[in-house]
């Protein structure tokens, strides 16, 4: 996966976070990811997303990482880590790194 391909699907997951596109959420997390963010980010925080900042993204070995802060009344920054999974790229780890109040 190039960087560029890296870029496109982290922006897909942002925005599909931004509308709730559970499809497209379902299908870019893995079930232990999912199951991480949620219990991180708290219940229903997502539902109150309004958008993102992407703010890295980089290759570690053969997983790439990206920290992307959502904003909402409660903002927070995650880190998600690609991984290719069978022919798909999906998140196999995620980590809620930081939660503030947001605007």
């Amino acid at each position: 996966m190039s960087q560029e391909e890296v870029e496109k699907a982290v922006h897909r997951f942002s925005q599909a976070v931004v509308t709730m596109d559970i499809g497209q959420l379902m299908n870019d997390l893995t079930p232990e990811a999912m199951v991480k963010l949620q219990a991180a980010a708290g219940a229903g925080m997502a539902v109150q997303i309004q958008g993102y900042e992407v703010q890295s993204v980089g290759q570690e070995g053969e997983d790439w990482v990206s920290q992307v802060r959502y904003l909402g009344p409660t903002n927070f920054t995650a880190r998600l880590v690609w991984r290719k999974l069978g022919s798909e790229w999906k998140i196999a780890d995620a980590d809620v790194l930081s939660t503030e109040q947001g605007g």
